[in-house]
């Protein structure tokens, strides 16, 4: 049975071979199942790819959710964990692999087809997030502050050397324009 974590695992195998390259029988031993199974439930290499964006986008907003949900904790720190789950922990696969810019592109190019509203809902949450914590005085800053924070994670991502460092200066730059 594929489920959502086989999403995590599908995606570094696009990100290592590109998608052209990428064989439905790759896909299924990453997913651990039969290249027919696969075939069955999607049809398509293109189909498996779209199905593991979505799945991945979708399971990263939930676990912003949850950590931005986590009471008591200190909000620029919850913040940096955010961005850490958001952009961070994506530094392998997409700087540290042969293809991961191409794949990151696609990723993008697919989230914005379907109706997923990836920026907006991630950006929504930690507007929402802001106002709530008492980090902006009115929805309008805590927009543009969570506008400034998506801008600086997606310069880090392309400038950081490595995941300890993009961690390192995001904390800088929430605490900067946060804090």
């Amino acid at each position: 049975m594929i489920d959502n974590t086989s999403a995590r695992k599908i995606l570094p195998v696009f990100a290592q071979y590109g998608f052209k390259k990428t064989s439905m029988e790759d896909i299924a031993r990453a997913a651990g199942l039969s290249r027919q199974s696969i075939y069955n439930r999607f049809g398509s290499k293109d189909a498996v790819f779209e199905w593991a964006v979505a799945t991945f986008i979708t399971d990263m907003l939930q676990d912003v959710t949850d950590i931005l949900n986590s009471a008591g904790a200190d909000p620029l720190v919850l913040l940096a964990k955010v961005y850490d789950v958001w952009v961070g922990s994506q530094f392998p696969l997409w700087c540290g692999t042969s293809h991961g810019a191409e794949i990151m592109d696609l990723s993008i190019v697919v989230a914005n087809r379907s109706s997923l509203d990836l920026e907006g809902g991630f950006a929504k949450v930690v507007s929402r997030f802001l106002l709530d914590r008492s980090l902006a005085s009115a929805p309008a800053t805590a927009d543009n502050k969570a506008f400034v924070l998506s801008l600086a994670s997606k310069g880090l991502l392309s400038e950081a050397k490595s995941a300890e460092v993009f961690s390192r200066e995001m904390m800088r730059v929430i605490s900067t324009t946060v804090g």
